[in-house]
């Protein structure tokens, strides 16, 4: 019986041995091979997240349009490069380039479906072509939110977007149609369905959904012996004022102003004569003498 014992643990042991001699330089190979692979993948690991603390430093300091370019031509297909083509089209947009703004919201969704801004990327380029009038293009993109992304945040609010196209363009059964559609499809979102049920209230009431010009002012009829007034037109004021000043002209907005005062005159009065000094006689010429009485 030990004899037997012997020899069952001596076979697992021989047949191990023979194996590692049979496929000793395959095992090496395959150790090599591995070792090789995980070096490279520290590599790479290791370039790729240098490259990508390198584009968030570059976006990080982009100020301009032209900054954004570079960003996104330097570090194509990175988180980078996306974050700078939403920064672009905001900075467009404010710029007021607008189709230009939407063409770069439109590139981030071609290239970036897998950003975590994706469905609020859509959500502004829906809310960004409605604005332009490119009601077509917005409606699409709020249905495909809907149908796409039921479940994000942003799914109720394209919802309630896309009822508000549809009632704009007076299209009434069906906005209410996506108004009621709230409280199928986002049963535990309270405030849309709040919203909606406001909405289909207002389409009740018949309210406009445009502004209405307001009513013409009513016209001043001038008082009896008053120029009537003109927009834009000078005052003019034939009175003369006190003094004797003649008509004045005063400029459009302007506020009359009071009249000068005429400074009063008071007349001095005319120095008087000096006394006159008479001459004295000539001593050529005799004195006057009274003439003698007659007896």
């Amino acid at each position: 019986m030990s004899q037997l014992d012997s020899m069952s643990q001596e076979l697992p042991a021989t047949g191990m041995e023979k194996f590692l001699e049979d496929n000793f330089r395959k095992l090496v190979w395959l150790f090599v091979v591995v070792v090789v692979a995980i070096v490279a993948y520290g590599i790479i690991h290791h370039q790729q997240t240098a490259a990508a603390n390198e584009a968030a430093e570059e976006f990080t300091s982009a100020k301009t349009v032209e900054d954004c370019d570079l960003v996104i031509s330097r570090h194509s297909g990175t988180n980078a490069a996306a974050n700078a083509l939403l920064t672009k089209a905001d900075m467009l947009w404010k710029q007021n380039k607008k189709s230009s703004a939407v063409e770069a919201l439109k590139e981030f969704t071609t290239k970036h479906a897998k950003h975590p801004l994706f469905v609020h990327t859509l959500l502004g380029l829906g809310t960004k072509l409605d604005a332009m009038g490119e009601r077509k293009e917005a409606q699409a993109v709020f249905e495909r939110i809907t149908r796409e992304f039921p479940t994000s945040e942003a799914a109720p609010l394209a919802q309630v977007r896309l009822g508000d196209l549809l009632w704009a363009e007076g299209k009434q059964d069906e906005a209410k149609k996506a108004y009621e559609d709230l409280a199928v499809k986002f049963p535990d979102m309270p405030e849309y369905q709040s919203l909606g049920q406001n909405r289909l209230n207002w389409i009740a009431a018949s309210l406009p959904t445009k502004e209405v010009d307001p009513p013409p002012a009513p016209k001043i009829e001038p008082k009896p012996g008053e120029t009537p007034s003109i927009p834009g037109m000078p005052k003019i004021n034939l009175t003369p004022g006190a003094g004797g000043l003649g008509a004045t002209i005063a400029p459009p907005g302007a506020v009359p102003s009071a009249p000068a005062p005429t400074p009063s005159v008071t007349p001095t009065p005319a120095a008087a004569p000096a006394p006159a000094t008479p001459a004295p006689s000539s001593p050529s010429t005799p004195a006057s003498q009274p003439e003698p009485k007659k007896p």
